[in-house]
């Protein structure tokens, strides 16, 4: 028996593992133990990949890797596509990696120069427009931003640029309007985050009662939901446990 068949085995069988603890669809069970090899990979691209890149967690461990192995790159390669060509698309990508390697000033004016013309009010060009503006605390901007966004683009949809409307306008001291941003963006936001900001933003109006049963019910409703659910939340349900733990 060769090595190669038994390491083989050995990923199926721990693939086969992870279906059961994170409460899968268990027909990837037959398919890995019928087909082996192909199956592992099929399970890997499907199931695994889309959730570790989509998150939060996934993408910084990409872009850790990335940086560790070639720092800069994905930041120089971009750079030099918005030189040669300064379209809307080399603009988002360029400005968007600067945001990344934290220097806010470059992105915004890069942003800015690729709203001009035709794409002024170019939905995502604004969305990072106003996670700029609010990782500088202009909050009043950001609120200006993203209703400019709306207006002008009212088919446009998105979760996280809703949950950044509700947070700058919590910082600007609109509590109220902030409250029913954050009820409206739980309703679709993935995760818990935008739930737990609600109840912190209730707990901030005086509406303690409010925010405890909000705290409570997603707990509860964690309880329900599958394990990597729970464990791509942890930082946040850990959070609201702290919250409850309060006297």
């Amino acid at each position: 028996m060769s090595i190669i068949y038994i390491l083989t085995w050995l990923v199926q069988i721990t693939l086969i593992i992870h279906v059961l603890k994170t409460d899968r669809n268990r027909i990837w069970i037959m398919i890995l133990l019928f087909m082996p090899l192909i199956g592992g990979i099929a399970y890997l691209v499907i199931e695994l990949l889309p959730e570790f890149s989509g998150s939060i967690t996934g993408q910084r461990a990409v872009r850790s890797v990335k940086q560790s192995l070639n720092p800069d790159a994905d930041l120089r390669q971009h750079e030099a596509a918005w030189n040669q060509s300064p379209n809307v698309d080399n603009g988002r990508r360029y400005a968007q990696a600067l945001f990344d390697s934290g220097d806010t000033v470059a992105a915004e004016n890069t942003i800015n120069l690729s709203l001009k013309g035709l794409f002024v009010t170019e939905p995502t060009l604004l969305l990072l427009k106003a996670r700029v503006q609010f990782e500088q605390e202009r909050n009043n901007e950001v609120v200006q931003t993203l209703e400019s966004l709306q207006e002008h683009n009212p088919d446009f949809r998105s979760a996280v640029g809703h949950l950044l409307y509700a947070r700058a306008l919590e910082a600007e001291g609109q509590i109220d309007n902030a409250i029913r941003q954050y009820s409206a963006v739980s309703g679709y936001f993935p995760g818990v985050e935008a739930r737990y900001r609600l109840a912190l933003c209730l707990e901030t109006a005086g509406k303690t009662p409010a925010a405890r049963t909000e705290f409570e019910s997603i707990l509860n409703d964690a309880k329900l939901a599958p394990p990597h659910f729970r464990k791509s939340q942890k930082t946040w349900l850990e959070a609201i446990k702290s919250e409850l733990a309060k006297p």
